[in-house]
């Protein structure tokens, strides 16, 4: 019986840590881009800017690589590619509208149940095993 509830939970935790997911991607410096353009495309992808790539908030990271501009020879925008030219200022947060949210919170749920589940089980086993002693 013991071997049953050990196995139990060493299954539950596997479960667990492949349905996490991977965890997030690495903190990322102006060193690790070639171009201006490489680091403004990562910036663009997520405005909130959890890397600090945009250390004077003026909406253009990594200011001091080279600009890398697109092959037909353009370079990037003085305001970073962006669309508009003043970035909103003020309380309300102004996305840009792309989804870089990670997995959510379901695979923390369902890891969650699985823990409780799989205390439920060797609570269950331990009071059966003592039952029948």
């Amino acid at each position: 019986m013991r071997l049953r509830t050990t196995l139990t939970v060493l299954a539950t935790a596997g479960f667990t840590v492949v349905l996490a997911g991977p965890a997030s991607a690495a903190d990322l410096n102006c060193s690790d881009f070639a171009t201006q353009a490489e680091a403004q495309a990562v910036l663009d992808a997520n405005r909130a800017d959890p890397n600090n790539l945009d250390q004077d908030d003026d909406g253009i990271a990594c200011e001091s690589l080279p600009s890398g501009g697109a092959e037909d020879g353009t370079t990037v925008a003085a305001n970073g590619g962006a669309q508009v030219s003043n970035r909103p200022q003020g309380a309300v947060a102004a996305g840009d509208g792309s989804s870089t949210e990670g997995p959510g919170v379901l695979p923390y749920a369902v890891g969650g149940l699985a823990l409780v589940g799989a205390a439920g089980a060797g609570v269950a086993a331990r009071r059966s095993a003592r039952a029948s002693a």
